[in-house]
Parts: C-alpha cells; sequence; structure tokens
C-alpha cells in the first residue's frame, strides 16, 4: 500500500520512545485513521494510557523502512490471518503431535500455533518475516529458534518430524510456502497447512500440479467450516511422508491431478 505524503509527513514529525512513538498535535480523523492504518501494518498499537503507538520491537526502527520505502504491506495484502487457537488444537491433531516430535512453522505470525505445540511437548522452531512479531515469539520463550527471514528464500537446515503452517494465501503463495515446507519434512514426518480454498477448483499450472502431489502422498484437502474464517474460503491440507490412517468424520475432498474430486471422510 503506498502512503500519501500527509501521512508520511505526519509518522516523519513523530517522536519516539523506545518502542513508543508518538504523534504531534490532533489529527484531523481521516488522516488519523491513514496513520494509525500504516502503523498497524509495521506492528504498531495504540495505547491509550501510554497516548501512544506501541511496537514490540524500537519505535523508530519499526518504522525506517515505511520512512524509506513510503510503502507498506498490509495484514489483508499479505493474505494474513491470524489461526483461530480452537482450531490450532483440531490441525495439531491432525498432524499426529507427539511429546518430543521436532516441529517448524514456517510463517509463524504471532506464534499462535508454535506456542501449542510447545505445550503439547513439542520442540518448535519458527519462521516469521516480521520484526515484531518475532520478537513477540522470542520473548515468550517457548520456540528453540525463532528465524527472522523469508521463508521462501531459506536454505534448508534441519530436517522435521512434523510441519503445521498457515502460510499467507495472496497470490498462491500458501503452494509456494507449502512446497517450500515439504523440503524439510523428514522421512516418515507429516505437513498439516491452512490454505486458501480456491486450491480446490484453480486450473492452473501450479495448482494443477500441487493437486497432484498431493495425491500422489495420499494427502487430504479438507473444506474448513467458514466460521473459522469469516468471509474467507479455506482449507486444510495433509500431507503425510508416508500413507495417512483412515480417517473418520466428515466428508474430505481427495483431488486428482485433472481437478476431479472424490470424497471420503475426514476428521472435519
Amino acid at each position: 500500500m503506498k502512503l500519501d505524503a500527509d501521512v508520511l509527513d505526519v509518522i516523519r514529525t513523530a517522536r519516539c520512545d523506545g518502542s513508543a512513538l508518538h504523534l504531534s498535535g490532533q489529527l484531523a480523523d481521516r488522516l488519523y485513521q491513514r496513520v494509525n492504518l500504516a502503523l498497524s501494518a509495521v506492528g504498531g498499537k495504540w495505547d491509550r494510557w501510554k497516548r501512544a503507538h506501541v511496537f514490540p520491537i524500537n519505535a523508530a526502527d519499526a518504522i525506517a523502512g515505511l520512512l524509506a520505502e513510503g510503502e507498506v504491506t498490509t495484514d489483508a495484502e499479505r493474505g494474513y490471518f491470524p489461526t483461530p487457537a480452537a482450531l490450532v488444537d483440531e490441525i495439531l491433531d491432525l498432524a499426529d503431535l507427539s511429546a518430543g516430535h521436532e516441529v517448524l512453522e514456517p510463517s509463524a505470525g504471532a506464534g499462535a500455533m508454535a506456542e501449542r505445540v510447545a505445550n503439547r511437548g513439542g520442540v518448535v522452531d519458527c519462521v516469521e518475516l516480521d520484526p515484531g512479531r518475532a520478537k513477540v515469539i522470542r520473548d515468550k520463550g517457548y520456540a528453540r529458534e525463532v528465524i527472522t527471514a523469508d521463508f521462501l528464500t531459506l536454505r534448508v537446515s534441519a530436517r522435521y518430524d512434523r510441519v503445521v503452517m498457515n502460510p499467507p494465501f495472496a497470490g498462491q503463495l500458501d503452494i509456494q510456502h507449502v512446497q517450500r515446507a515439504l523440503r524439510w519434512l523428514r522421512p516418515g514426518g507429516r505437513l498439516v497447512a491452512v490454505m486458501f480454498g480456491s486450491l480446490t477448483f484453480r486450473t492452473n499450472a501450479q495448482a494443477l500440479d500441487f493437486r497432484s502431489r498431493v495425491r500422489e502422498a495420499r494427502g487430504t484437502i479438507t473444506p474448513l467450516p467458514d466460521r473459522w474464517f469469516k468471509g474467507v474460503s479455506t482449507v486444510v491440507t495433509v500431507i503425510p511422508a508416508s500413507p495417512l490412517p483412515e480417517l473418520v468424520g466428515r466428508r474430505t475432498t481427495q483431488v486428482s491431478a485433472s481437478g476431479q474430486k472424490a470424497s471420503q471422510d475426514s476428521l472435519f
């Protein structure tokens, strides 16, 4: 999102005090809303007690890129949708997570999945592009390692028993992230990912190839109920490095390379 000159002027003249950023003077409502949107995109949250926008990291560092580039990427543009807590538990059940498993969460956001992995006795490593969110995970102390980076640029440096993830959806980035994450999976491991619902009906080469890979691995692509992500169609994809046990419950879509669908039972 390109930022207007008046928004940049307001942020440029604001006062930074550690993690807090204090705006100068009273802003017109529409201008404030645009400033607030820009600051929110880089991790700033309004704190009425401090009368400032507070960041997980040093405020000057948080706004440096924004001022240099004159633009930000909002969560909506990135396709970032935090995972609801109850859905995290179902995802970890699908992953068949056991204590002692080494687990990777790429694009970890604020660590909703990673924290529950640790609570179940897993050893979790995280990758997160946003420095503020990465710091939140790091400060809570449940992750063995937190890497601040674009997951798509990382070389494989370890192998994991499980990969659990809710990657960004925009521009089929979810497919790219899952394909990359499979390289980090040990033989006999399992990947579980929340993905954009268009995966089941897109006919471009990337989607067709991905569905073929899921089919060959005896994986599943299961529609998620609307209650999890309001207004956004989503699925949960399970890709094992060995065949899954039979699932029972709700109907699952097993998708062929041609896009044809066959139903079987699933946990959801």
